[in-house]
């Protein structure tokens, strides 16, 4: 075996990574994966992907580059009150409209 294919067979971080975004696409996770952290761990490298507040744990084998396991967890969520963007529009949107009947009964055009 050359050294060139050599150092086309290694798997480092970044193939490592592209093969967990991959095998996760084809799982049916296609948007918003951010690649969170790669490790090697013996003769796997894992890779932490976030997305969609989950953490997805992907170990691949160094050498055959085979998906030996995955994990999917969900994120802790916070203790506080959050709210999502089309919540907060409504609350704006109500809380804007109520202004504008104060103000009209205020000046007695309504």
């Amino acid at each position: 075996m050359s050294s060139d294919s050599e150092e086309t067979g290694r798997l480092n971080a970044e193939m490592a990574t592209f093969l967990a975004e991959g095998f996760l696409k084809r799982l049916g996770y296609k948007r918003g994966l951010f690649p969170k952290k790669v490790s090697l761990a013996g003769e796997k490298y894992v890779v932490e992907v976030e997305f969609k507040r989950r953490t997805a744990k992907v170990q691949i084998d160094a050498k055959t580059r085979e998906i030996k396991e995955y994990e999917i967890q969900e994120l802790a969520t916070e203790s506080g009150f959050s709210l999502s963007r089309r919540n907060m529009i409504l609350i704006l949107g109500i809380s804007a409209a109520i202004v504008v009947v104060v103000v009209l009964k205020l000046t007695h055009i309504f």
